[in-house]
């Protein structure tokens, strides 16, 4: 099944946008001069809407999901499908998962790792703890939209293969944001995400890339029910700038409190 499915994406990547890895001899270079040039093209991009098409690859089948991305600087993204509706949101490193069909929210809090950055390594502008951290080779593509790319590998040996394969990022010419991104999360399964309709501001904003929750909407962290949404639903992160209580600013649970709550509700975070 991984050989045909392996067989498969080649000759689609092939077909849609054939990749051609930069000269060894000057790859340290040529990355140097790359992420100069990201940088300018995205000084004084604020903030960005813009539709997307996920399609999820694995051994025994193709889901194919639609939805809106939001992002808004320094460091808040937002990915929201329609059908089935659901919403990720992260905003530093405070995440934000909500899943209608249950309607729960679960909070969660990404340590401060490299790992982190490669929700917005497509987006922002820092870079650098992301040259330390992987091994980085820059993509040339003939696809209209944009000929730059770059692709994200963990280092042999470390950890970061337990999360992911590789990721590549496919950029347009003109400001160097993502029209396709390339998941690689195992040797079963590979995510594509396709992007459309992008459309920039010069300034920023924290209303639009927010999740709403309906009233009755269970909120879940560290593992238990925290809060249960109110009459008229709430916004989350809550305000302008600010974010929701941290999962980190969480009380500790006791013994007494965790059998409570387990007997107040069955619900337990999504993964």
């Amino acid at each position: 099944m991984r050989t045909l499915i392996s067989k498969t994406m080649t000759v689609l990547f092939l077909a849609l946008c054939p990749l051609i890895l930069m000269p060894c001899g000057q790859a340290e270079d040529d990355i140097s001069h790359f992420f100069s040039v990201f940088k300018q093209k995205r000084d004084g991009i604020e903030s960005l809407e813009a539709k997307f098409e996920q399609t999820t690859i694995l051994p025994e089948e193709k889901l194919i999901t639609h939805g809106v991305l939001r992002y808004s600087k320094p460091r808040r993204i937002l990915f929201q499908t329609e059908d089935p509706e659901h919403a990720l949101l992260m905003d530093g490193r405070q995440g934000y998962e909500y899943d209608a069909d249950i309607r729960q929210m679960t909070m969660f809090y990404v340590e401060d790792h490299p790992r982190a950055n490669i929700f917005f390594l497509g987006f922002d502008n820092d870079t650098e703890a992301l040259r330390a951290a992987y091994d980085l080779t820059l993509l040339v593509s003939d696809d209209p939209r944009g000929r730059q790319g770059i692709r994200i590998r963990p280092r042999t040996g470390s950890e970061e293969a337990e999360y992911f394969l590789e990721v590549n990022l496919y950029l347009r010419e003109s400001d160097y944001f993502p029209y396709r991104i390339h998941i690689v999360n195992d040797q079963e399964s590979e995510l594509y995400i396709d992007v459309k309709e992008i459309r920039t501001l010069n300034a920023q904003d924290h209303e639009t890339p927010r999740i709403f929750l309906p009233e009755g909407t269970t909120i879940v962290a560290e593992d238990r029910v925290v809060d249960v949404v109110g009459e008229g639903g709430r916004f989350v992160p809550a305000g302008n700038t600010g974010t929701e209580q941290s999962v980190k600013d969480l009380p500790p649970l006791d013994a007494g409190e965790a059998n409570e709550s387990e007997k107040a509700s069955p619900i337990v975070p999504s993964e």
